[in-house]
């Protein structure tokens, strides 16, 4: 079958619209001219670093590099679930908490679709909205806090997915469990809730809910979880997620093979087997 012809193009390949409008995203800054010491706080790092039994792990990794990594996560899923009380084959494991939000959006949100917000949220849901076509609308917060009233006035027919970081950054503040349970009671149930419990770990209120059981028992809500922060693991960029059989299966359809390295889940096995640590980070954050 003959080629077609096509008209002599002088234009370059062009993007997709949506992407026009988004700026890359910015680390915080590490130097400051004129200081030779400079505490970083924009990145949340964990001050005493990873665990050491972390770090033993990962350098008695490096035999095995030459080796992919176990693509379902087996051993990492199953350290999760006994270490939380989860069910591990509701769990998935991604580079970073931030790899598995993008894939939720991808799975669920496109042109045509609406995004719901809070004012302060965590960037990368904006523009992983953005890029997929979506729209994003933000709710205001009171006085840095989530309001669960705006993000529920914010929802229309269109809406597909609603996220909010819990505890949130860069506010600080958390959602109690009382508005939670009315934010999932009140969502629409096409809507899939994304909550993000970067920061769960720290939190020692009475009237904090990481989200668990709602996973458990609604078919649209999904909670995610990271070794960056308390767990001192930024560099290795390894996160895990929690969601309904339906909905993880959909994001074990579109995620890489390999998402998270070898190096990077076995650290994270010993992270959170080595609870002395932990609680060090924890109070002295308290």
């Amino acid at each position: 079958m003959p080629k077609a012809q096509t008209a002599e193009k002088t234009t370059a390949p062009q993007p997709l619209a949506p992407l026009l409008s988004l700026r890359p995203y910015q680390q915080g800054k590490s130097k400051v001219p004129g200081r030779d010491e400079v505490i970083k706080l924009s990145s949340n790092e964990c001050c005493f670093g990873p665990s050491p039994a972390a770090m033993q792990a990962f350098v008695d990794s490096a035999p095995e590099l030459h080796r992919y990594a176990d693509g379902s996560q087996q051993a990492l899923r199953e350290a999760i679930a006994a270490e939380y009380a989860l069910d591990a084959s509701r769990i998935v494991c991604g580079n970073g908490s931030e790899e598995l939000i993008g894939l939720f959006i991808r799975c669920y949100a496109g042109p045509g679709h609406d995004i719901v917000l809070s004012e302060n949220h965590f960037v990368m849901c904006s523009i992983y909205g953005t890029s997929q076509g979506a729209a994003i609308h933000l709710a205001p917060e009171k006085h840095f806090r989530i309001d669960i009233d705006a993000i529920l006035g914010e929802i229309t027919d269109n809406t597909r997915v609603l996220a909010i970081a819990n505890p949130n950054n860069p506010t600080g503040t958390y959602v109690p469990a009382a508005d939670i349970r009315r934010l999932v009671e009140s969502t629409p149930k096409d809507v899939l809730i994304i909550l993000d419990g970067a920061y769960a770990e720290y939190v020692d209120k009475t009237d904090f809910d990481d989200g668990h059981k709602w996973v458990e028992s609604c078919d649209n809500v999904v909670m995610t979880r990271t070794f960056s922060k308390i767990y001192g693991l930024a560099g290795l960029r390894i996160g895990w997620a929690y969601g309904p059989p339906a909905v993880i299966e959909i994001v074990n359809r579109l995620r890489t093979p390999f998402n998270a390295s070898g190096p990077a889940m076995a650290a994270a096995v010993a992270a959170l087997g080595d609870h002395q640590h932990v609680n060090r980070v924890r109070e002295h954050n308290t």
